[in-house]
């Protein structure tokens, strides 16, 4: 895919954006709403096409963090007034489906999509209920559309020079057909809403640009995660450069950035509660941007529990004060990950009403044995 191409596949996300917000509005001009489904189906072709080519996580287009949060921003607005719905009528059911907040979301990919199935689910079922509530099944199905992207987004191994050359070749042919759809979308936005909505189509107008991105400021950009797959990113850990005195939080995509500074080499520090500190040393000219990704590595307690001789199976081990818990295996074993730093109480607890503990220094990116006896 060539650069253009990816800024146009970036114009059409914002576009796809644009209209989930005014869906309302636009959903009862048929002529419209008959070209902006075709106009989805395009773009859902492109997004096919630039997985074939490796472009699913990285390069161009939206990242697969991105995808995520896009596909957050969609279904968020649907789930407060869906929640809202249920407390006015007293659906119990649905008050628990729908009673999250953004943080719920904070999950591994397979729970995660398992979370946003089940939200989907219960709003196309309760559609007809939801409609006062500005609930479509256009904004649903939008939702959709971003959930597939996100699990199609992918790595995938590196193309022959050949395959990407047709593959770029047939990008730039549904390119010219989503743009043809696009300029009759121009007309119709234009010609029903120009009068009446000038603000919404200058937002629409704002979206149809192909805004070119601009390196003025120098800028490293971390990604922070729990795993090597780069599945479970790592909110609220801290970045910092200390020689210049710049630091930052990461969000709940384990992004975060510091911008603005001199060029040349530098030390950056990764601080994460329950992880031992990162330091990453970099490179870096004035004006230029660059990505690092970071793995960090957990505090991890682990040992063995024992009854009467015998292993203790089934037991439970936990870190007092916290939801870190986990139980024993068939040899009595465990494993606490992302145990924080300092003293704290390991407390084990078997089904006969044992109960044992210890206090325990932890140490920041270091393994600690503790065996438990009942």
């Amino acid at each position: 895919m060539t650069k253009n191409q990816g800024k146009k596949v970036g114009m059409y996300s914002l576009i796809i954006l644009f209209f989930a917000k005014f869906d309302g509005e636009v959903n009862g001009f048929q002529p419209l709403v008959d070209q902006l489904a075709l106009f989805l189906l395009k773009e859902k072709g492109i997004r096919v096409l630039l997985d074939e080519q490796g472009y699913g996580n990285k390069g161009y287009t939206m990242s697969k963090a991105a995808l995520r949060q896009q596909m957050i921003a969609l279904i968020m607005p649907m789930v407060d007034n869906a929640c809202a719905w249920a407390l006015t009528v007293g659906n119990a059911d649905m008050q628990d489906v729908f009673g999250i907040v953004e943080t719920d979301f904070k999950l591994t990919q397979d729970k995660l999509i398992i979370l946003v199935d089940e939200i989907l689910e219960a709003l196309t079922d309760n559609v007809v209920a939801l409609a006062a509530y500005n609930i479509t099944l256009v904004k649903i199905g939008a939702a959709k559309t971003a959930e597939a992207n996100y699990i199609a987004a992918k790595e995938i191994p590196k193309q022959k020079r050949a395959t990407k050359k047709t593959v770029t070749a047939s990008i730039s042919k549904e390119i010219k057909g989503a743009d043809k759809i696009l300029t009759i979308i121009d007309r119709l936005m234009s010609g029903e809403f120009g009068g009446s909505m000038p603000s919404m189509v200058l937002e629409y107008t704002n979206s149809r640009m192909i805004h070119n991105s601009v390196n003025r400021h120098t800028m490293v950009r971390l990604h922070v995660y729990r795993d090597e797959e780069h599945a479970e990113p790592i909110a609220h850990a801290n970045i910092s450069i200390a020689s210049i005195d710049r630091h930052d939080e990461t969000n709940i995509d384990g992004e975060g950035e510091i911008i603005q500074f001199k060029g040349g080499d530098y030390l950056i520090l990764v601080k994460a509660k329950g992880f031992g500190d990162a330091e990453i040393p970099f490179s870096i000219k004035r004006g230029k941007q660059i990505a690092i990704d970071v793995v960090m590595e957990a505090n991890v307690v682990f040992g063995n529990v024992v009854i009467d001789g015998k292993p203790s199976v089934n037991a439970t081990v936990q870190i007092d004060g916290t939801n870190i818990v986990e139980k024993t295996d068939a040899f009595g074993n465990y494993a606490l990950d992302e145990v924080p730093e300092g003293m704290v109480v390991i407390e084990a607890s078997n089904e006969k009403g044992g109960r044992v503990s210890k206090t325990i220094v932890v140490e920041n990116g270091k393994r600690l044995r503790v065996d438990m006896v009942f």
